[in-house]
């Protein structure tokens, strides 16, 4: 997929997709010549177009109107349309966040999932299944092959690689790592409950998150509770 989300948007195009951002906490809106924030954008338009005595009120209090505002129709009245105008920009710059967080650090994906689906309809799938678990042995291999060339290049004593080097080592663990990433995507489409996987992924990654708060207050002589000591050693917590 196309990378959509640019801290410093240079076309018209980008644009559309950063024109809101988050900045310390706060919803700000850019276009090719300036950056305000969002509030002092509503502001400025009550003043230009709508209320002019909302354009002084307080943050709180023009947030509280603009949320009564919203509830009546757009065409018909513009404090309703600033309303409206101010929350979905609030919107987009919150699903732009998770977009970033996801082209930054979330898995690759393809624009085209109706065609791994189709794969599942016409190979069946529990050839798909079989698909899968060969795709990870065969990244298996190419993590151990590289493990393998890069202790032979150390020096260690391994069963040398004479014809893979390293840099083709790592050009084979990313080819394999796409394969699998489509694999897995396929098994998501096979047994289904995509919201479950991402809340064990939540879960597990939050827990985590955890045993190193308790591993550094270890560190620092804080005491732990008895729940801490299980998580921090990966035991369950009934």
């Amino acid at each position: 997929m196309v990378k959509t989300i640019f801290d410093n948007p240079s076309g018209i195009l980008a644009l559309i997709h950063n024109c809101v951002f988050i900045k310390d906490g706060e919803v700000w809106y850019r276009d090719f010549e300036r950056e305000i924030p969002l509030m002092e954008l509503a502001r400025n338009l009550h003043k230009a177009y709508g209320n002019s005595e909302a354009s002084a009120m307080n943050d709180e209090a023009l947030n509280d109107k603009m949320y009564d505002d919203s509830q009546f129709k757009p065409e018909e009245d513009i404090d309703s349309f600033i309303a409206i105008f101010y929350m979905a920009l609030i919107g987009m710059a919150e699903n732009r966040e998770r977009l970033k967080i996801y082209e930054t650090t979330g898995l690759p994906t393809t624009a085209y999932p109706e065609v791994l689906q189709e794969c599942i309809d016409t190979y069946g799938a529990d050839k798909q299944i079989d698909q899968a678990i060969e795709e990870m042995s065969e990244l298996i291999k190419a993590l151990l092959k590289h493990r393998r060339k890069t202790v032979q290049l150390e020096g260690g004593n391994v069963n040398p690689t004479p014809d893979t080097d390293l840099a083709k080592a790592r050009a084979d663990i990313l080819e394999e790592t796409a394969d699998v990433i489509i694999m897995l995507t396929q098994i998501i489409m096979i047994f289904g409950d995509r919201d479950f996987v991402e809340r064990i992924i939540e879960s597990k990654v939050y827990r985590q998150n955890k045993r190193f708060a308790f591993a550094i207050a270890a560190h620092n002589g804080t005491q732990l509770s008895q729940q801490g000591l299980q998580l921090f050693r990966g035991q369950t917590i009934e």
